[in-house]
């Protein structure tokens, strides 16, 4: 019985330690802004945009939310060097984007240039290691392309 509290009460503890010691990812919202601002954002800031494409039925998004995007090294790096965009591929402006960009999986992030033109793509979970070096690989590619 000790072990299963002091195993609920570590998790706590690491849960409240990322939620204060940092800043998890800062995601625009398609309900707030459309792609074409967060395009013109990432133009401005000579930035790449982070496109995270999501249903709200799905457990694996809901998952990289709680744990990858909470993490505040994940949130140091991208708030740092993406416009992070999240849109929910089932509503008006996300049904385009799903078929522009053919998304058949949940949750699929995308990197883009401020054309729109696609950097890099990803699907599934990635625990935060994994999805920082993804993060460095496509910046490495799209410094080559220019």
């Amino acid at each position: 019985m000790n072990k299963i509290f002091f195993g609920v009460l570590f998790f706590v503890f690491i849960g409240f330690k990322n939620s204060v010691s940092g800043q998890n990812v800062k995601f625009n919202k398609n309900q707030e802004i459309s792609f074409a601002e967060v395009l013109k954002m990432a133009e401005k800031e000579n930035k790449l945009v982070f496109m995270d494409v999501y249903t709200t039925w799905c457990g694996p998004c809901k998952l990289m939310d709680k744990t990858t995007f909470a993490d505040s090294t994940v949130g140091k790096v991208f708030n740092e060097k993406f416009i992070n965009f999240k849109v929910n591929g089932e509503d008006a402006e996300g049904v385009n984007i799903v078929k522009k960009y053919r998304i058949n999986a949940y949750p699929t992030f995308i990197f883009l240039d401020s054309k729109g033109e696609l950097v890099n793509r990803l699907e599934g979970v990635f625990p935060s290691k994994l999805l920082i070096e993804e993060s460095e690989y496509t910046m490495k590619l799209w410094k080559e392309s220019k």
